[in-house]
């Protein structure tokens, strides 16, 4: 095997990013690209991607590949022209630039069917179960923001110079996530990343003397089962 093109992955491959989709539901005609569609929302890629999620898909020659359903996610380039009937929307997603570490755990019940005469027991699969851990650093003008990690486990009041405030109350709002084990930093690598739509609880804050903040939240899936991506880094 020849060890010099396998890359080891180490912390500063792993990043995560949450947010929302756009209000605009984008349409297709067969003849503008994805790239074009956006382009009076302003809207910007990730990960040189445009993260679609499928509202529709077109009867006939739809770009949205077989087997992925309505919700799902669509890496675009942008390049892409959506069908008439093709329908999608556009994640606003933000880099959680004060994480420090994240974990996504699944586990699988099992159902004993054993039965008198069997001389092993017998197992079927049930259900599983996943679990979001994110550990972050407490930043400044990146943690306290509305609709970040912490705004959505209780509410937020920010206090702006000119006497004015903020109230955001987005508690137990879902997010959608891209948690990337691998960022390509070279053309023969792919983005690898695991994307699910979550809500957070069980947040936890605090503080010690001398050391950094640091605040903690778990995630329980909503809506749709995680999959996950691997992206081939695409050509100049």
């Amino acid at each position: 095997m020849d060890n010099k093109n396998q890359k080891v992955l180490i912390g500063d491959d792993s990043m995560i990013f949450t947010g929302d989709p756009s209000d605009t539901e984008f349409s297709g005609d067969g003849v503008k690209t994805i790239a074009e569609l956006v382009a009076v929302e302003k809207l910007e890629k990730t990960a040189n991607h445009y993260m679609c999620i499928i509202t529709a898909a077109a009867d006939e020659d739809s770009i949205f590949p077989g087997g992925l359903a309505v919700g799902k996610l669509y890496p675009a380039s942008g390049a892409e022209v959506p069908e008439t009937g093709d329908k999608f929307q556009i994640l606003k997603l933000s880099h959680v630039a004060d994480a420090s570490s994240w974990s996504l755990s699944i586990t699988q019940g099992e159902i004993d069917v054993t039965r008198l005469n069997d001389k092993f027991r017998k197992y079927r699969l049930g259900k599983k179960d996943a679990q979001l851990s994110l550990s972050s650093i407490f930043t400044v003008g990146e943690s306290d923001q509305v609709g970040g990690a912490i705004n959505r486990s209780m509410q937020l009041v920010i206090k702006k110079k000119d006497g004015t405030f903020i109230v955001s109350d987005e508690a137990n709002r879902s997010l959608f996530i891209l948690g990337f084990v691998n960022r390509a930093a070279m053309p023969e690598e792919s983005d690898d990343f695991v994307f699910a739509n979550i809500y957070l609880y069980n947040v936890r804050l605090g503080g010690q003397s001398g050391s950094a903040q640091s605040y903690d939240a778990s995630g329980r899936l909503t809506g749709m089962d995680p999959v996950f991506y691997s992206l081939e880094a695409q050509e100049a």
